[in-house]
């Protein structure tokens, strides 16, 4: 089971209270947010994590380098970095893709 750590208080009371996500994000995004934190948590590593093909896990190249973005819906993307391990992922922010 991968640890998940929580950059800010609000991403993760936005995952424990996911009317706080609604909320903030809208339904689709948060509901689908929870679902992506789930599915993060029941991972063994990032390697089992990129193998849902559903969460299209992939490096960001640029300013954002050493990041890490799974789709949610549309253009909204959950943006993850590795922690200390493998089976360590950091939740560092849910963003528009092309921020409009």
């Amino acid at each position: 089971m991968m640890e998940v750590s929580f950059r800010t208080n609000r991403l993760r009371r936005n995952y424990r209270e996911s009317a706080r996500a609604v909320r903030d994000w809208g339904p689709r995004v948060g509901r689908k947010y929870v679902t992506r934190i789930n599915q993060l948590y029941a991972a063994r590593d990032f390697q089992e994590a990129g193998n849902i093909l559903s969460m299209r896990l992939h490096p960001l190249k640029g300013s954002r380098k050493g990041e890490l973005s799974i789709y949610l819906t549309g253009r909204w993307r959950l943006i993850v970095t590795r922690g200390e391990t493998e089976e360590h992922v950091i939740v560092e922010e849910v963003s528009n893709h092309y921020g409009d």
